[in-house]
């Protein structure tokens, strides 16, 4: 090999070998958060007494803790923000779990390779949605409809300028009552918004639908009769 050649492979190993070291990220260093907490309806407006909870599964003494535990938390003020830190020593995943009363539980998983370490922070925007609870009791009252079934569905509707699409877990497929019958069901879906009922009768000559809808305020319980 050539002195020249000798030099540039040289060369080569130390950029190599250092590039190595520049990325290494120490096992005892931290991860930091900073969580910033925003209303659904209103991206801009900050989230206010929102629990923000740092939770992960970490490898200890070989083997794997199944269960999310919690390793700090904190409680957002006027300005929505929290910040929250961990250390990164032997953390296989890393969660946010985000609570208000009234609101849907958010949860906001992380893979600690892509998280920085140190001193740089991880910062991450999270929407509080507030919900509503509907108690829906649906009959299929119609005398034509007696030996027939009546059909029903719930559709929500999105909120234009929200920080995402409205959440329920309304079913949004056909549901069949029987002549006589009524259905009971229990449903969420995201607060200040409107839920449409469908609902549809073929029975005895008698071709008719039903649609309609039904407001839903922001931590309240809705009760809906339908006949």
């Amino acid at each position: 090999m050539t002195p020249r050649r000798h030099f540039q492979c040289f060369a080569a190993l130390v950029l190599l070998l250092a590039g190595t070291t520049w990325s290494c990220r120490p096992e005892d260093s931290s991860i930091r958060f900073r969580v910033a907490c925003v209303e659904w309806e209103d991206p801009t407006s900050p989230a206010s007494q929102v629990l923000v909870t740092l939770e992960e599964q970490r490898l200890e003494n070989g083997v794997l803790n199944g269960f999310y535990t919690e390793v700090d938390h904190a409680v957002t003020g006027a300005d929505g923000v929290v910040e929250l830190e961990t250390v990164r020593s032997n953390v296989l995943s890393i969660r946010l779990r985000v609570e208000r009363e009234g609101c849907f539980e958010e949860l906001v998983p992380f893979n600690p390779e892509d998280l920085s370490s140190g001193e740089m922070v991880n910062d991450k925007e999270v929407a509080v949605m507030s919900q509503t609870r509907v108690d829906a009791s649906l009959s299929n009252s119609l005398p034509e409809c007696t030996n027939s079934n009546m059909i029903y569905r719930w559709i929500p509707r999105d909120v234009e300028g929200a920080a995402s699409e409205v959440r329920w877990n309304c079913s949004t497929d056909w549901v069949a009552v029987e002549g006589g019958a009524t259905d009971q069901s229990t449903c969420f879906i995201t607060g200040d918004t409107w839920l449409l009922h469908h609902r549809y009768w073929a029975c005895a000559g008698l071709d008719s639908t039903a649609i309609d809808s039904v407001w839903c305020p922001a931590g309240e319980v809705v009760s809906l009769d339908l006949d």
